[in-house]
């Protein structure tokens, strides 16, 4: 929404996350949910799919059609395979550690990621930026919290300064960062 430059109301879910209030709403019950008018439309991707639709400039998506499967396709890979790893170790934040297993999978995807992004077209900001630099800031900052050692390197590494260089990302990380640090401390002993 910020790259797109639209201005919008951001509003807890009615009862709160999780309640039957948004449950009703929401029937998955995730976040985020985007409300246009009287409908509801919910999931990060079908959100940013709406928005490239309804609001085509500046395109998130390139013209040409492999390019556009390359970016689902890097959208795919954090959805399906990068984002459960990471979401797969939030009841580990606050312990000593995390789970091994569970960091061990996470690891393989890390492993994978800089292949996934070698595909992605060279272009600014995609649609598949948007989950992407969220997940990379949980993994740093999930680490951190666990004093392990951890640096992105090579092609992931590039890619998260590149995105955080962009005016919209740094603004949607900038508040997005005190929320997550506050969450994690409340989390921590």
């Amino acid at each position: 929404m910020r790259f797109k430059k639209l201005t919008w109301d951001e509003l807890p879910p009615p009862g709160g996350y999780g309640s039957k209030a948004y449950g009703a709403l929401v029937p998955a019950g995730n976040l985020p949910a985007l409300q246009v008018g009287e409908q509801i439309i919910a999931d990060s991707e079908a959100i940013a799919e709406y928005l490239e639709e309804r609001v085509p400039l500046p395109p998130a998506m390139p013209t040409d059609i492999m390019e556009r499967a390359q970016v689902r396709a890097l959208g795919r890979f954090h959805d399906t395979r990068l984002e459960p790893c990471v979401r797969a170790l939030f009841s580990d934040i606050g312990q000593p550690h995390p789970h091994a297993k569970a960091l061990e999978q996470l690891q393989q995807r890390l492993q994978q990621l800089p292949r996934a992004l070698a595909l992605r077209p060279n272009i600014q900001f995609c649609l598949a930026d948007c989950g992407l630099i969220v997940s990379l800031e949980w993994i740093t900052m999930m680490y951190r919290s666990w004093g392990l050692p951890h640096r992105f390197i090579g092609l992931t590494a590039d890619y998260q300064q590149d995105m955080e260089q962009l005016p919209w990302v740094a603004a949607e990380l900038d508040t997005y960062r005190p929320l997550l640090t506050q969450w994690i401390q409340t989390k921590s002993p």
